[in-house]
Parts: C-alpha cells; structure tokens; sequence
C-alpha cells in the first residue's frame, strides 16, 4: 500500500482482604481430608456435580477424557459456563491456573497469556503467541480473541507448546472454543437476562432433524449494556483557568458520551449432512456484530525520570508537590509550546498532567473526557468452516476448511482528558482461509495421526495520532497514520505418534515442520485535513515530509523454515492415576515492527522465537471419583523472545532470550451430596534478559504475566425442595498478582493485585427444564486496573482501564 491510495476514516460520529495464595496451599491440604469426604465415599449418594462433570477434550485431534491426556489443561463444558456466568471468552482466564489477559483500546481488544508466555502488541498485522481456534478454525487475528461466548459446548485451554497438532503461533499454549453441533432430536431454549446498566442479553438455539441424514442448528445472541464509565465533561472543574479556552475549542457532534457501553449481535447456523454411514459434512456459518464506545480510558498523572545522559530510565507518579522536568519533541509539559524553554517546563498544578488535569476520582468510575463518543467503534467478523470427516477401514480422514474475515474501527482520547490534545484512531481488516487435511488411526498398540496444513493471512491496517483544529498545543490539526500491510502464507506437514510400551507405559513423539512467507509494506505518513475542511476526515493525500513524524515506505519479505516437535513419556500405574513428563518446542515466526516514524529500517524486521518446554506433571482422581486433583510444573527456555515494549507512540518488538518457570495445580472435590468445591492456583517466575532500551540494556520481566494467580468456588445445594425445585447457592473468587503493562517495568507501569467475588442463586425446576438464576458480579466493588500504557511524554499521564464495577443481574432459562 502507497501513499497513493486513499482512505477514509471519520474520528467522531456521522472492604476485602487481600487474597494470600500460600493460604490456599493448606487449604487444598485440608480439603483433600475433609471428614465429609470420607463419609461421601461410605455411600452417601453423590449429586450429579457440574463442578465434577468430567469433560471429553479433543487436545490431540481425537477424544478423551481430560484426565487421560498428558497435557495441562482446563476444560469447561456449556453447562460449566452457564453455571459459573462466563459470557465472555476472556472470563475463563479468571478461573484458570496461571492465565491473563492482556490487551488494548480498554479492554475492547484482549488477548491470553498463558504461564508468563505472552505477546503486549496491538498492531493488526501482529499474530497472538497464544493460539486461538472456534471451531477447528485458527483465529489470526488478534481482535477475533474477544468475543461473547454462546451455545457453547466446551471451552479448552491447553499449556505449554502445542506446535506439532496445532502448529500456528501456540508457543505457549492455546485456546479452543468449540460450539454444540446439530442434534437428531428436536432441541431448543432461550436465555434472557437483565442486569445493572440496563444490560440485556438473549440467546438461545433450535436444533434436530431436517430430513433423513441431514441436522441442522440455529443459534444467535443479542447483548447490549449502557456505558458504566460516567463522563461528566464539560465540567471545567478539573483543569486550572488559564487552561479553560482550550476545553470547548471544538465540539464535535456526540462528544462527552459515558463510555464503556456496547452492543452486540451474533447469529451461527450448523448444516450436517450424513455421507452414508461412514462420513459427515458439516457446514458452519457465522456472523457477529459490536459497536461501542471509544476506548474507555482514565488518566493517572506520571512524569518521566531521566539519567544524566538523556535516557528515560523511570516513569513515576508524581506526588502532590513534584513538577515535570522532560522536554519531549521539543514540547514544554506546561504550555505545549514548541520553544524549549526550559522555564516553561512546570505543570500548572504540581501533581496533575501538562495540562493541571487530574482525575475527578482516581480509578473510579467518573472522568472527564472531551474525544468521547458512545457508538463509534466497531467490530466485524465473518466466517464459514466446512468439516469433513470419513471412516475407512484403517484410518479416519478429516478436511477442515475455514474462511474469517474480520474488520474493525477503533478510536480513544489519547490522554483521556477534557483538554483538546490528541486522539487515536485507526483501521483494520484481516482475511484468512485455512485448509487441514489429516489422517488418523489406531494400529494395535500405536496410535497415531498425520496431516497437512495451509494458512493464508491478507491484512491491512492504518492507525495513529492525530490533532484535531484548535488544539492545545497551537498548531494546525493533523493526523499521522501508519499504514501497514502483510501477506503471509505458511506451508507445513505433521505428525505424531502414541506407542504404548505396557499396559503403564507409553512413549509419544511428534514433529512439524513449516515453511513461512511474508510480504511486508510500511509507512508512516503526516497529513493536514481534507480539501473540503471536515476536522473529522482522515484522507492520506497529500502527504507531507516531516522529520519525526512521516518515514518512506520500507518493504520486505520472509522466507524461512520452522520446526516444532515433542517427547513425551506416560506412565499409568492405576486407571485413577496418569504422571508425565515430555519436552516440546514450539516457535513463532519472524515479522516487522510498525511502530513509530523514528524506527530505522534496521529496526522493522525482529527474528522468529523458540521457546523448548521441560514439563513434569500429574493428574488423579480420588476417592471413587470424588476429588480429581492435577498438577503441573514447568521450564521453559527462551531463544530470542518476541519482546514488546510501549515506547510512548507505539509499539515495538524486540529478540531477546528468557526463562520462565512456574507451576500449577487444580483440584475439584464433591465434599457432601450438597456440597461441592473447586480451587486453583498457579505460579510462575520470569526473566527477560538484556532488552534494549536506548543506550543501555537492562533484565526485566514480562508484561501481563503475574506470579500468582488462584481461584476458588463453592456450590451449596439446599437440601429442602423449593416450589417443587432445588436452589444452590454459588460462591466464587478470583485473584491475580500484580502485573507489568509495559515492559520497561517502570515504576507507574504497574497494575496492582485484585481479588474479585463473585455471587449465584440458582433455581432448577423439578423437571430439569426452567431455570432461574440471580447473580452478582465483583460483589464487594473491587475497583482494580486491567491495561494501561505509560504516555508520560506526551501528556505527563499514563492511560488505564478498569475491570467492570460491581453488576447484579437476573437471568431466566427456558429448554424445550
């Protein structure tokens, strides 16, 4: 892409205690031994647990049980969702060992880290490093990670390096959402709910025959919530003055809308089709929908900390007397000037950003904010998958053929204050198509699968900076895209064999191999407004020579080989027991920067990473079946780890090697007919080592990966029937240690620890056919920070985002 060709954007519209994880340790101790457990194994009669549901995965291309696969996983079913109130495909990070989320434009764009293995950029062009497939069809791009999750009817994540089945971009694992197929008998519910912020959600599904050999499924969603981040702009309260002109300098239609609302919709229909007795054509269409607000950003004030020779070596919050001392591009942090006066380099109120603004309340839910718009971003994705499986006398043969297509429009006030600085927009669209053919089969005591696999990625993405007229810095509004555009397409072959030594022993061996091609164009282009004056156009002719601010298009390619593979030894030496212990490789491709007008040719291409896995781990059930407790732990080596770091405009990734260690545990135990509970925790350690930042280099540890991470829950079910029904109560809570948002690992890019409770009473008619829950979300009104990013040279602030405040609810289920 040129700067000739042309494109269109518009910026505005047409009190808890602190969780202790080494408590949990001895509580799981305890638990195991429960004098109610005991009794429960005497006979008491066992309650159909959902907690217990033991969920059949399909992590090596074929069923199993979880507990007789040797890979960490955590598994829930559609009913297990239901149960635990996950909406959202990111919900389940809450209640799995050693996994977060990441992200960008305020949570609207997030993405898994899995064990500390993550990936912090938000370019388009950029694949996550952790995997994520709907369907049996990979995900490529990472605004597909973030979606409303219905008619599930199972979720997998899988740890460590999955690189031989899965291949694409799984270093660290992955996460795999698979939707309930078509049914030969009539099925059908629906699902309403009503909670705080005026949300509403529908779902709902019919399912069963349409013919002799053929099924069908219909399914759709609608959600919508008002924005619980109330915007209280023009409220001149918050900025000094001698700052008010620069507050109303433009009005743009719609600006000061409350953020953080959203509405969306889905719709997936399933064809099954039966290819005599032996094959089945399955034909799967989607479509899905959001619009919502800009980036639902809060300023904190920061000031950047410099060494004697110029580098920024800390960012802090300044305290309430502390002023700023950095010129950045020349701007003073008081007046926005371009003179590089070194007396104008105070703030207008000690303690608050260049502009004096401060936060009416901190974290909380009020802000003010100028470039805010309540329907403006949008959301789009597309897709259609064709499975095909057949059964010949000596193997399986399966074709998995999928088509995404995905489009967004995303903007935010880049300082997220109600002075006229600057604002942040873009574009972005992503088409891919994937063909799978494997072969699978079982030969005595080998078990084995083997396959082919292509990948196609187009993508085209423009974001940037902009300035709209009047701004508080005195200079003609302007904009700054990055225009960027990547072709990959990725070539590779596969296979993996079981071989059971003993009726205790076996042995697994996998090995892929793949060959990569990318085609890469970027540049950084500076732009006046459009010839017709609209202040709300973005046309990229003509562009404009300006040092620091526009950079020649650079172009490249890539060609190279990666290999993935795995060792694996099991051992049974009861059918309630499995320990293993293996070495995987897994890798992700090289790719380009597109960052800032500053980067140097030099500086675009960043090398493939490989990270090889040493895993020991355990799963066991207990007690006839009423406690299962699995357990894991891990080393994993880092060569040339893709790291990211914010460099206060963009993004920019870097090669350098890590070690992270670590290690997790689960355990699910019926403690009474009426009792159930389900506790989790991992743990993990990292090290980034000589990451280059100007001209020192520095260890640091990885963005959005936390030491701790645990979970607990508790279902009571009321002995005593209720209108002929049976109530439970649900308890559940979440903690996560604090994380890094960025990876130089500054002072004020910290996000602290948060402890999240969670709250249901659920009633289940005699009938098993009507259900009537009341919920509530964050009951204690945890305020906590989930994504921020360190601004503190270009507004002496840094922008973060909150987790949703305390939400109650009602929901009413129908099945027919």
């Amino acid at each position: 892409m040129t700067n000739k060709e042309q494109h269109h954007l518009l910026p505005g519209p047409s009190a808890v205690p602190a969780f202790n994880p080494r408590l949990l340790v001895t509580a799981v101790a305890m638990s195991v031994t429960l004098p109610q457990v005991a009794a429960a194994q005497e006979g008491q009669a066992t309650r159909s647990s959902g907690m217990l549901e033991e969920v059949t995965v399909t992590a090596q291309k074929r069923s199993q049980s979880i507990q007789d696969v040797g890979i960490a996983i955590s598994a829930f079913s559609g009913d297990q969702l239901k149960d635990f109130g996950f909406n959202d495909s990111i919900d389940i990070a809450k209640m799995t060992p050693n996994v977060a989320v990441s992200g960008s434009y305020a949570g609207q764009m997030s993405q898994f880290t899995i064990r500390g293995v993550t990936q912090n950029d938000f370019n388009d062009h950029v694949e996550s490093v952790i995997a994520v497939y709907i369907d049996e069809g990979y995900v490529a791009m990472q605004q597909g990670q973030t979606f409303s999750m219905f008619d599930v009817d199972r979720v997998e994540v899988l740890k460590g390096p999955q690189g031989t089945l899965f291949g694409r971009n799984a270093t660290g694992g992955l996460v795999h959402f698979l939707s309930k197929r078509p049914t030969e008998e009539f099925e059908a519910f629906l699902d309403l709910s009503y909670g705080s912020y005026d949300e509403t959600r529908i779902e709902g599904a019919v399912s069963g025959a349409l013919g002799d050999g053929v099924r069908g499924r219909l399914s759709g969603l609608y959600h919508s919530f008002d924005g619980f981040l109330d915007n209280v702009y023009p409220n001149e309260t918050f900025v000094p003055p001698e700052f008010q002109d620069a507050l109303n300098s433009v009005t743009l239609p719609g600006a000061g809308d409350d953020l953080a609302g959203q509405t969306s919709w889905a719709l997936r229909g399933h064809l099954e089709f039966d290819v005599t007795d032996r094959g089945t054509l399955l034909l799967t269409a989607v479509g899905a929908e959001t619009e919502g607000s800009i980036g639902p950003y809060q300023q904190v004030p920061s000031m950047s900390v410099f060494n004697a020779a110029g580098d920024q070596v800390n960012t802090v919050y300044p305290g309430p007397d502390e002023t700023c001392e950095a010129l950045v591009l020349g701007v003073g942090c008081a007046n926005g000037t371009f003179d590089n006066d070194p007396e104008d380099v105070t703030r207008p109120v000690p303690g608050r950003d260049f502009f004096g603004y401060l936060d009416p309340d901190g974290s909380d839910f009020t802000t003010s904010s100028d470039y805010a718009f309540d329907d403006f971003n949008t959301y789009e994705t597309y897709g259609l998958t064709v499975n095909f499986t057949y059964d010949f006398d000596a193997f399986t043969l399966t074709s998995i053929t999928d088509y995404k297509d995905f489009d967004k429009k995303f903007g935010l006030d880049l300082e997220a204050a109600p002075v006229n600085q600057f604002f942040w927009i873009g574009e972005a669209e992503t088409e891919s198509f994937t063909q799978e053919l494997r072969l699978d089969g079982v030969n005595g005591p080998l078990t084995w699968v083997a396959g082919a696999y292509f990948l196609g990625i187009d993508n085209e993405s423009v974001h940037g900076i902009g300035a709209l007229p009047d701004s508080a810095f005195h200079i003609p509004s302007w904009d700054q895209p990055r225009v960027a555009a990547m072709e990959t397409r990725s070539y590779s072959l596969f296979g993996q064999v079981e071989y059971e030594l003993s009726p205790q022993w076996s042995v697994i061996a996998g090995l892929r191999g793949t060959k990569e091609e990318k085609d890469y164009d970027f540049e950084v282009l500076f732009v006046f407004p459009n010839d017709d004056g609209d202040p709300l156009a973005w046309d990229y002719e003509p562009a404009i020579p300006f040092p620091g601010f526009s950079r020649d298009l650079y172009q490249d390619s890539i060609d190279e080989d990666l290999w993935t593979w795995k060792m694996q030894l099991e051992y049974r030496p009861t059918d309630d027991l499995l320990v293993y212990g293996g070495i995987s490789q897994g890798v992700k491709a090289s790719s380009f920067n597109a960052g800032a007008a500053t980067l140097l040719d030099e500086e675009i291409p960043y090398d493939e990473e490989t990270l090889i896995s040493y895993e020991l781990g355990m799963k066991s059930t207990w007690l006839g079946g009423k406690v299962r407790f699995n357990a894991a732990a891990f080393y994993y080596d880092y060569e040339d780890y893709q790291a990211s770091r914010w460099t206060g405009i963009a993004n920019q990734i870097v090669n350098a090697d890590a070690t992270i260690m670590g290690a997790e545990f689960d355990l699910t135990a019926s403690v009474t007919s009426n009792f159930d509970v389900m506790i989790a925790a991992g743990y993990q350690d990292n090290e980034v080592e000589d990451v280059p930042f100007d001209n020192r280099t520095e260890d640091v540890e990885t963005t959005f990966a936390p030491e701790w991470t645990a979970s607990a829950m508790a279902k009571y079910y009321f002995p005593m029937r209720v209108a002929d029904g049976e109530l439970s109560l649900q308890v559940d809570v979440s903690y996560q240690d604090e994380v890094w948002h960025n990876l130089t690992n500054y002072d004020a890019t910290t996000l602290d620890s948060w402890t999240v409770w969670n709250a249901r009473l659920s009633w289940l008619n005699a009938e098993g056919d009507l259900r009537i829950d009341v919920f509530g979300r964050n009951i204690t009104d945890e305020v906590y920070d989930v994504i921020g990013f360190d601004l503190s040279q270009v507004c002496g602030c840094n922008l973060q985002a909150q987790g949703r405040p305390e939400w109650w609810g009602v929901s009413l289920r129908k099945d027919f």
